[in-house]
């Protein structure tokens, strides 16, 4: 008789990790397809010609990948390094509205992940909480809107923008940011 050979360690964290993912709900795998479909969407829309462009976009498909798998405790911070890495070598015009479509990319992909930890992969999401992350992933967006045009509206105007300006300018869009943000008594 031949003895049953145990499993690795290895072969039992693959199988564990396979059963987690079947277990996965629906509402998270879109949430978490989302985020990762927006991390890559990102290299797209704001395409570099640097030399390590080929290495930080594989960083950004590794990290949006390790993010929707286990979004924590490291997949989310993982993604943002990779995404940041990127955006260093892919320098992009400020005066160009594509880097409100990059911003508005690495929001909803931020919210993804947020959303994606709330909850064990198994639960369905809640849809209210859905709802108040579409409307703060809104709220941020339009803000960032709003701010791109008084900056590119300064920059228009301005030969050089004096530091009390700009600094009141910030303190004004964190202020309205907040306000947007911030949990009401419904």
């Amino acid at each position: 008789m031949s003895a049953a050979r145990r499993p690795s360690a290895t072969e039992r964290a693959l199988v564990r990790k396979l059963a987690e993912a079947r277990s996965t709900s629906r509402s998270q795998l879109a949430v978490r397809l989302l985020g990762m479909l927006c991390a890559c969407a990102v290299p797209l829309v704001a395409p570099s010609g640097h030399q390590l462009s080929p290495v930080a976009v594989t960083l950004v498909v590794l990290g949006a990948l390790l993010a929707a798998a286990r979004p924590e405790p490291a997949g989310g911070p993982v993604a943002l390094a990779a995404l940041g890495a990127y955006l260093l070598v892919a320098t992009q015009d400020p005066g160009s509205p594509r880097v409100l479509v990059v911003a508005a990319l690495v929001v909803v992909h931020l919210a993804c992940v947020a959303v994606s930890t709330t909850a064990p992969g198994s639960a369905r999401l809640d849809p209210r909480l859905l709802r108040r992350y579409v409307e703060r992933c809104a709220a941020l967006t339009a803000l960032g809107v709003v701010a791109w045009g008084a900056g590119m509206v300064a920059r228009a105007s301005l030969p050089a923008a004096p530091v009390p300006v700009v600094i009141a300018a910030l303190l004004g869009v964190a202020a309205v940011g907040w306000a947007a943000t911030t949990e009401r008594p419904r």
